[in-house]
C-alpha cells in the first residue's frame, strides 16, 4: 500500500449525513460530494489505495477488481439472458488524480470494441452515479485511461487519463438545456431515457465514443481523442455510486466486447 497522507478526516456516521450510510467508517473529506455546505477537491496526490481483486470471473470478462478500493466492497452478477451485468458500488468518483469503482476485466491487445445499454435499478441513486466502458492499462487508481461513461442525471463523457496520478480531461455531451452543468442537463422528458445506448472504438491510438440517444443506430459523437496505452490492457465495464461509502447498482445489458475495430453496435 502506498503512503496515505491527507490533512483531515471526517469521522460520518449515518444518522448524522445522507452520505454516509455505513456506520462507522471514517471518509476523508475531500471524498465527499459536492453539497450546498461542502465542495469536492482533488484527493491528495499522495493518496492511493491499492487494487482488490478478486477470483471471480463473470459472463465474458476474466475477473472483477475494486480499482482504489472502495471503503465499502463491490459485487456483480450476470445474467446470461440478456447479457446483462448488475454492477454494485460505492466510491467517490472515477475522476481527478485517482478513481474508485466496481470493475469487470478482460485483458486484450490491438483494437477494440466495446458496448452496452444502461440502466438504473434505483432510480433515486446520485444523480453523479457513473456507469463505464473503460480501457485502461492497468488496475491502481491513477492507471491511464480511456473511458466512456453515462450519469445518472444522462451526462455522457468520453474521458481519459494520458499519465498516471494526472487529472482526468473530459468531453461532455447532453440532451437539452435544462440548466444546472455547464451545455445544460438533460431535460425532464429525457432524464429518465438517458441515452439508449454508449460504446468506445480504440482503433490503434484512437479512441471514439458512439451513442444512440433514442434509439436510433448507433454513431460517433464528438471528436476522438489520441492516447497510447501498450497492450494486454484491461478492458471492461465499471460503475462507481459517487458516494465513498453508499454503494448503489448500475446495469448494463446486450454487452458487445471485440477485438476489432468496427464491431460497435
Amino acid at each position: 500500500m502506498r503512503p496515505a497522507k491527507f490533512a483531515s478526516l471526517l469521522f460520518l456516521l449515518a444518522a448524522s449525513t445522507a452520505w454516509a450510510q455505513t456506520p462507522g467508517i471514517v471518509i476523508p473529506d475531500w471524498a465527499l460530494p459536492d453539497s450546498p455546505n461542502h465542495k469536492q477537491v482533488a484527493p491528495p496526490l499522495d493518496f492511493h489505495r491499492d487494487p482488490v481483486t478478486f477470483n471471480k470471473p463473470i459472463g465474458i470478462f476474466e475477473n472483477q477488481t475494486d480499482v482504489g478500493a472502495a471503503l465499502v466492497p463491490g459485487d456483480a452478477s450476470y445474467d446470461a439472458a440478456d447479457k446483462s451485468y448488475t454492477i454494485t458500488s460505492a466510491g467517490y468518483n472515477i475522476w481527478y488524480t485517482r478513481d474508485e469503482f466496481r470493475y469487470l476485466w478482460k485483458k486484450m491487445s490491438g483494437d477494440v470494441s466495446l458496448a452496452a445499454s444502461i440502466s438504473w435499478p434505483d432510480p433515486s441513486g446520485f444523480g453523479d452515479r457513473k456507469a463505464a466502458l473503460v480501457i485502461r492499462a492497468g488496475l491502481n487508481d491513477d492507471a491511464v485511461e480511456v473511458l466512456v461513461a453515462q450519469h445518472g442525471a444522462g451526462m455522457v463523457h468520453l474521458a481519459r487519463r494520458e499519465v498516471q496520478n494526472s487529472r482526468i480531461k473530459d468531453m461532455e455531451y447532453r440532451v437539452g438545456s435544462r440548466g444546472g452543468l455547464p451545455g445544460g442537463a438533460t431535460p425532464d422528458s429525457l432524464v429518465t431515457l438517458h441515452a439508449s445506448r454508449i460504446g468506445i472504438e480504440k482503433k490503434r491510438d484512437q479512441f471514439q465514443l458512439w451513442i444512440s440517444w433514442q434509439g436510433e443506430p448507433m454513431h460517433p459523437e464528438g471528436a476522438p481523442v489520441t492516447l497510447h496505452i501498450d497492450g494486454p490492457f484491461y478492458v471492461g465495464l465499471g460503475f462507481a455510486s459517487h458516494l465513498p461509502a453508499t454503494v448503489s447498482s448500475a446495469k448494463l445489458t446486450n454487452v458487445v466486447l471485440k477485438n476489432r475495430a468496427g464491431a460497435v453496435r
